[in-house]
């Protein structure tokens, strides 16, 4: 299997020697967008390599060309020594002689992006020392090292910066959030797009590409704060006093605090 940037060189043996000029092209067949292999090396000889570059979207289970004519001169030539131009017509693709039939080449051009943040806790009002898990959910299971983390919308400069908790191998990751002192929100939600971080970490999928971090905007669909209905109130007392005058009160005397 091969990620986005993987670089696969194409072979096409000739019956002879041959000459190139300009930069012939196979069509691959990737998926929705298909691809080039564009011309590399191996002109005067029977041997042709043609390079293909993963790039993202790209994805099939088994790499072939998109057809017998997929082999095109695109403005070059492709001749022998005499000068006759040589037949371009390729086997059927998954027949035998096909680049399908002869290597087992699955090509994963899909990113793992975000497709929702929430969380398992109930709608409701929390308060210091509670935790809240807040579920992060992408598209496919993904591999997690390191401790990326999550950052909150809290309050000022009080905002939670959470860490990575539970999640690699699946496709919904755990961040543990306690909440401490200071800390309020009338609806609990990360601070932008951009609040999950690596942290020196990494999030990838089995292929090895790397995630998109990239969250849904802070109260729209998909993000935690349109998703759940969260309060967090972390408050505390910032002073103690009376409105009493100083002095000395006797018994029954009547304080506020």
């Amino acid at each position: 299997t091969y990620k986005i940037g993987g670089l696969i060189p194409i072979i096409v043996v000739f019956d002879q020697n041959v000459s190139v000029t300009g930069t012939p092209r196979i069509k691959l067949e990737t998926g929705t967008t298909d691809q080039y292999a564009n011309y590399a090396s191996g002109s005067a000889n029977d041997t042709l390599v043609f390079s293909y570059t993963v790039v993202s979207g790209d994805t099939t289970a088994d790499l072939d060309y998109t057809s017998t004519s997929a082999l095109e001169l695109n403005s070059g030539t492709i001749k022998d020594a005499s000068g006759n131009v040589a037949t371009l017509t390729l086997a059927s693709p998954g027949a035998s002689g096909s680049l399908g039939a002869n290597k087992a080449i699955v090509i994963d051009g899909n990113v793992p992006t975000v497709s929702s943040v929430t969380s398992t806790k109930t709608n409701g009002t929390y308060t210091i020392g509670e935790t809240i898990p807040i579920s992060v959910t992408f598209n496919q299971t993904v591999n997690v090292t390191g401790t990326p983390q999550l950052t909150l919308e809290t309050g000022g400069s009080t905002d939670a910066v959470i860490d990575y908790s539970s999640g690699t191998g699946t496709a919904v990751l755990i961040f543990n959030y306690v909440i401490g002192t200071g800390q309020k929100s009338s609806d609990l939600d990360y601070g932008s797009t951009s609040a999950l971080a690596l942290n020196s970490g990494t999030i990838k999928d089995a292929s090895g590409n790397s995630a998109t971090l990239t969250l849904a905007t802070p109260g729209e669909s998909g993000s935690l704060g349109a998703n759940k209905a969260i309060e967090v109130k972390g408050a505390y007392a910032t002073s103690v006093s009376s409105t009493s005058s100083d002095g000395t009160y006797k018994i029954g005397g009547l304080i506020p605090i």
